[in-house]
């Protein structure tokens, strides 16, 4: 029997730690620090005015957006990827990429990715495909997660985490907040995420694996394994009332933030 506690799997867990912790920054290396994902608009159309207002939007952002829609599509890109279905998660980044619902939430995320990538290549030397970062920031989180080899849960605990903590900072500095506000909407939020990233990501695993199976029998093309992917887990990135607060803050005269 192996020996997982050795110094190699201590090493190695620490490795994983550090990669999580430099893809949760919201300062390096891709600065997304500098978008609100719609906290500033919200602030502007008086829905965000308190720390409990901003604890709403954020918890509704949370689960509708987040654990309802992203968190998903990023699972089903790294199984896709880990399974060697390479053309399946492709198809999958086009529809995350199609999915975002304003010119600025688009801007956003490609600008982040090609922040990533440029990171990724320079400071790494990992010689992304041009073609990934194309389909905007998550789907090139999904790719070097699978990359560095790491666990879906704790891949989706960083990704989410660090969109909460950058929406938090944004309402902390423009609301304003309180230091001490900031930190138990953000305590908030991260116990919802830690409750529910776990079965969410088994959930997906064995969505994706019934699908294999399904595919063995019936030979699925690429559309209907996306289909029949988002029918199994209800995935739906069809959010009205942000994208209208999205296109509102295109036009925003006083914004700090870029979405």
């Amino acid at each position: 029997m192996s020996d997982t506690t050795g110094p190699d799997s201590q090493h190695n867990q620490n490795s994983q730690l550090g990669q999580l912790l430099m893809l949760a920054s919201s300062n390096l290396p891709i600065g997304s620090y500098t978008y609100s994902q719609g906290v500033e608009a919200a602030i502007e159309s008086g829905i965000i005015h308190d720390e409990s207002s901003a604890l709403t939007f954020m918890q509704d952002y949370l689960q509708l957006a987040v654990i309802g829609y992203e968190l998903p599509v990023l699972g089903l890109i790294m199984q896709a990827l880990d399974q060697g279905h390479e053309a399946l998660a492709a198809n999958l980044a086009h529809d995350y990429h199609a999915s975002l619902e304003s010119k600025e939430f688009v801007l956003e995320s490609q600008q982040l990715a090609q922040a990533m990538a440029s990171w990724l290549n320079e400071v790494l030397r990992l010689g992304i495909p041009a073609e990934i970062p194309e389909d905007g920031f998550l789907p090139l989180f999904a790719h070097i997660a699978q990359y560095w080899q790491l666990a879906l849960a704790p891949s989706m605990t960083t990704y989410g985490f660090a969109q909460l903590e950058n929406m938090v900072l944004a309402a902390v500095k423009t609301v304003p907040l309180g230091q001490m506000a900031g930190q138990r909407i953000l305590w908030h939020l991260q116990s919802e995420l830690s409750a529910q990233v776990h079965e969410l990501s088994d959930t997906v695993q064995q969505s994706f694996s019934a699908l294999i199976v399904l595919d063995a029998t019936d030979g699925l093309d690429l559309q209907q394994w996306c289909q029949n992917l988002y029918e199994r887990l209800d995935l739906s990135n069809n959010l009205p009332n942000l994208a209208i607060l999205s296109s509102k803050h295109e036009e925003q005269y006083s914004r700090l933030f870029r979405s």
